[in-house]
């Protein structure tokens, strides 16, 4: 053994102490003196309970160097190593390379926080990176890192060559454990993006996952995720404001990662141009797009329920709530565990949820001249119904004889039954004053006086035929289009009678009146009569008041509130009780329990918050009532009240506040 003659006396003692503690109340592993190959002492090395062998043989050696010549003092301090971690499996041995700088770190408070260790020939700024982040205490980085280069800098087997630590080091290897190369990942680095990239360099893009997975796993990384980017671009507002980077993901479909970017950034609400984007980013030549059109959640493995359904895929102009509503309507599961899941997708920042009740029933192209109002309509014809189609319009001049030829005086000719034949007419007098003219008659072969008017009645019958005379297509179509009202959709959880008032409050702004009128009553039939997957359990309408918004993990939810009191006999069965100061109903309260079964958990006295807060909302409306422009609503009843309600709610309300009411003075909206 070089330079050493180890005197092996191993005394084991009890009562020994690691480094910096009383050594009397720790117990001794190792104890030896020692001596050189001229038998000069060298001194006594001992290693207590606790203690980190090398760090116990460093100082050692450390201390002995200035006096004695070791020559090579690494191999020496190895060689000792080698031999104190033989003799016992008690002596601590994790490492060969020993603390050569140690520093206790407290907060403001003078609370220990912990203590930098910095091994021989380390950088600074290594230790204490790794520090930081296995100890994960919160304080100033920037700070503590300057304050570190300026107590440590200055010591002997310290390294401060740089400022940015390394906090991933290793050597990769292939399956059959040949060599690929070292990957180094320093602090400022993404480890997902620094693996891709190495990955790509090293040809071992097969290795990527488990690569990346390594490095996350590893106390000094931190993994913002484990997809890499390929593409990082600033995205700002009008203004020029910064909004966020838009980073493209190594394996995604752009688009998917544009859609998330809008719904995380609040883009959506923002009305920006999500499409517009897309083909603007779609067009550079580093991005490859396959699909235009987003998918809004994918789980691979989606499970509702007890049910594990496999791969769920909802896009970008499907609501995660209708999906969730299907898929329970098909494996006949509770709404409970529609309301789990949705609460699971939905909270999630990148997946926009703008409603939290499912569409049951939707009707669409509906139009109001389909709905006979006296019995005996008919579909009005469209003369020159070239005039309507988009691809006429687009001829040169197409839009101005398109307009021309839909005004009154146009219109009026053209519906004429003797439009073609005064056309006809007039084109023959014209030759025949044409003919007329000596010059032209000398010139003008006689077999054209037969031949010319006969193609005059052949242009005029194609035009006629062709384009004056009604197409049954197009009279189809204008018959929808000047007719159209909006779709009439039904909300999971909603009367029907209700969604069809509220439709038909909505469609009259286009098309007055439609409550109470045949179109109405005919829905209303079609409704709870005709369509199986409906229900109705009543017939007469409920008073439909927006009372605010409630945030609850993430999510909008709409506090609607029916209002049963404005039908007198839906009003006798709210039961009024009291909370309080505050006087409300069993109605109010069925609509809280209803609303609070959305949230998933729901909040802490969800039901009793809701309660007081559309019973005191309800009041103030009630209380504001008379203010409105509306006469039913200024009256308490909704628009398909019977007329005897109406009047006598309003001589009701007269009374009370002594009016002077004429019995024929009209008290409706006209409808």
């Amino acid at each position: 053994m070089n330079n050493l003659l180890l005197l092996l006396s191993l005394s084991f003692v009890t009562l020994l102490s690691c480094a910096g503690a009383n050594v009397e109340s720790r117990k001794l592993l190792w104890g030896n003196s020692l001596t050189n190959e001229k038998g000069h002492q060298l001194g006594r090395l001992e290693i207590y309970e606790g203690q980190e062998a090398i760090n116990v043989v460093d100082a050692f050696v450390q201390n002995i160097a200035s006096d004695v010549d070791l020559g090579n003092a690494i191999g020496f301090r190895n060689n000792l190593l080698d031999v104190v971690c033989g003799e016992s499996d008690s002596i601590i041995c994790s490492t060969r390379v020993p603390v050569v700088y140690r520093k206790i770190i407290n907060d403001e408070q003078g609370n220990n926080l912990g203590a930098i260790e910095i091994y021989e020939n380390e950088e600074v700024i290594d230790a204490v990176v790794r520090f930081l982040r296995q100890s994960k205490v919160s304080v100033d980085e920037i700070a503590l890192k300057n304050h570190m280069f300026e107590q440590a800098c200055g010591h002997a087997r310290v390294l401060c060559t740089r400022n940015i630590a390394v906090v991933y080091n290793r050597t990769i290897n292939e399956s059959d454990g040949s060599p690929i190369g070292r990957l180094v990942i320093y602090e400022n680095e993404e480890p997902a993006d620094k693996v891709f990239k190495w990955c790509k360099e090293n040809n071992a893009a097969k290795y990527y996952d488990f690569i990346v997975n390594s490095a996350c796993e590893s106390d000094t990384v931190i993994c913002k995720r484990r997809q890499a980017v390929y593409l990082s671009i600033s995205i700002s507002d009008p203004d020029g404001g910064h909004i966020n980077m838009l980073e493209l993901n190594e394996g995604n479909e752009p688009a998917d990662d544009i859609f998330a970017f809008f719904a995380t950034n609040g883009l959506f609400k923002k009305n920006w141009d999500f499409r517009g984007m897309v083909k603007q980013i779609c067009a550079k030549p580093s991005v490859d797009c396959k699909r235009e059109k987003a998918v809004k959640y994918f789980d691979n493995n989606f499970s509702m329920g007890n049910k594990t359904l496999g791969k769920l895929v909802i896009w970008e102009d499907e609501e995660v709530v209708d999906v969730l509503y299907n898929i329970r309507m098909h494996y006949n599961m509770t709404a409970f565990d529609q309301r789990v899941s949705f609460d699971d997708i939905c909270k999630r920042p990148e997946v926009p949820c703008n409603r939290f009740k499912a569409i049951v029933y939707k009707k669409t192209q509906i139009t109001k001249l389909d709905y006979e109002k006296f019995g005996n309509e008919t579909c009005k014809r469209q003369f020159v119904g070239v005039k309507h189609l988009s691809s006429f319009s687009d001829l040169p001049f197409g839009d101005k004889i398109s307009k021309m030829l839909k005004g009154d005086t146009a219109v009026s000719m053209m519906e004429h039954p003797l439009f073609c034949v005064l056309l006809l007419f007039a084109l023959q007098i014209l030759f025949f004053l044409l003919v007329s003219i000596p010059p032209v008659k000398k010139k003008l072969h006689a077999s054209l006086k037969v031949v010319v008017p006969i193609y005059i009645i052949v242009i005029v019958s194609i035009l006629q035929a062709v384009l004056v005379e009604p197409d049954a297509s197009v009279d189809k179509a204008m018959h929808t289009f000047e007719g159209r009202l909006p779709d009439l959709i039904i909300f999971e959880g909603e009367e029907p009678v209700d969604a069809l008032l509220n439709w038909g409050k909505e469609a009259a702004k286009d098309h007055h009146p439609i409550v109470r009128e045949n179109i109405y009553w005919e829905l209303l039939d079609e409704l709870c009569n005709q369509t199986e997957s409906l229900s109705c359990e009543r017939y007469r309408a409920w008073e439909y008041l927006d009372f605010g918004i409630m945030n609850h993990m993430g999510n909008e939810f709409a506090i609607d509130f029916y209002n049963p009191h404005v039908d007198p006999l839906s009003r006798k069965q709210c039961r009024p009780f009291r909370i309080g100061e505050e006087t409300v109903d069993t109605c109010i309260k069925d609509a809280a329990i209803d609303l609070c079964g959305y949230f998933v958990p729901p909040p802490n006295n969800c039901v009793r918050d809701i309660t007081l807060h559309i019973a005191t909302q309800l009041r103030t409306t009630d209380e504001s009532r008379f203010s409105q422009k509306c006469s039913y609503k200024r009256l308490g009843l909704e628009m398909d009240a019977p007329g005897r309600e109406l009047y006598k709610k309003a001589a009701s309300e007269a009374m009370k506040r002594g009016m002077n009411m004429s019995p024929f003075a009209r008290v409706d909206n006209g409808t």
